[in-house]
C-alpha cells in the first residue's frame, strides 16, 4: 500500500468519533472548502475526517477488498486535495468526493481487466449454467433471495463479483441510497443506461444466490 502524508489518510471509525479541533469542527464543508482551497491543510484534513468513514464503507462494497479500499479513498482525498480550488460549491463535499472515489475505482478495475462488459445480446456462463440477457422484470426481488442466504459474507462476494460496470450501479442505487439521476451524473452515463444495469445487476445477483441457497439446501 503505497505512503501517504497522515493529513490525507482516511481516518478509521474510531478516529472520525474522536473529538477534533473546536477550530475546524465548528465550521461547516464549504466555510472548509474554501479554506482548503487556499491551501490551508488542516481544514482539509477535517473534511478528511468527517467524510473517511461512508467513503471507504462505499470503496469496501464497489472493490470487495479493504485493502483496496483504504488505497482508493487515500487516492481520491490526494486527488480532491489537488483539485480543491476548482470546486464550486454546486454540489456537497461529500457528493464531489464520492464521484472522485468513484472514478479512482473504476479506474482500477478498468486496468486490472475488472471493468468487464457483458453484451445484453449474449448468454453469459454463470456456474455451468446460461441465462439469457435480457432486462429482467422486477418479480422477485434480489432481496428475497438474500434474505434466505445463510451468512451476509456470501451476499458481500456475490456483489464484489458483479462485472463493475453493473456492481457500481447497484452499490449507488442500494448501500447509498442514489437517484437514478445521481448515478447517472456520478458515472458520466445517462439515466435509462442507469435503469438497464441495474436491472441487470439483480438479474445476476438473483440467478447467482438462488443457486447457492439450492446448493446449501441439497448439502
Amino acid at each position: 500500500m503505497r505512503s501517504w502524508p497522515e493529513w490525507l489518510s482516511p481516518c478509521s471509525s474510531q478516529e472520525v468519533n474522536t473529538v477534533g479541533d473546536p477550530q475546524w469542527t465548528s465550521l461547516s464543508d464549504p466555510e472548509l472548502a474554501r479554506m482548503a482551497a487556499t491551501s490551508s491543510q488542516d481544514a482539509y484534513s477535517e473534511l478528511v475526517r468527517r467524510h473517511s468513514a461512508k467513503l471507504l464503507n462505499l470503496a469496501w462494497r464497489m472493490s470487495g477488498s479493504e485493502e483496496e479500499a483504504w488505497d482508493a479513498v487515500q487516492e481520491a482525498f490526494m486527488a480532491g486535495w489537488r483539485s480543491i480550488a476548482s470546486y464550486r460549491g454546486d454540489a456537497e463535499v461529500y457528493t464531489w468526493l464520492r464521484k472522485i472515489l468513484v472514478n479512482v475505482i473504476l479506474g482500477k478495475l478498468r486496468s486490472r481487466g475488472r471493468m468487464q462488459i457483458v453484451s445484453l445480446d449474449e448468454p453469459v456462463e454463470l456456474d455451468e449454467s446460461y441465462i439469457e440477457h435480457e432486462i429482467a422484470d422486477d418479480s422477485l426481488d434480489p432481496q428475497e433471495v438474500v434474505g434466505r442466504m445463510e451468512t451476509i459474507e456470501s451476499i458481500r462476494t456475490a456483489v464484489a463479483e458483479l462485472p463493475a460496470i453493473y456492481g457500481s450501479v447497484f452499490v449507488l442505487r442500494e448501500a447509498e441510497m442514489l437517484s437514478y439521476s445521481e448515478i447517472a451524473e456520478a458515472l458520466d452515463i445517462s439515466e435509462g443506461t442507469v435503469k438497464s444495469r441495474l436491472h441487470m445487476a439483480r438479474r445476476l445477483l438473483r440467478e447467482r444466490l438462488t443457486k447457492e441457497v439450492a446448493a446449501a439446501r441439497r448439502d
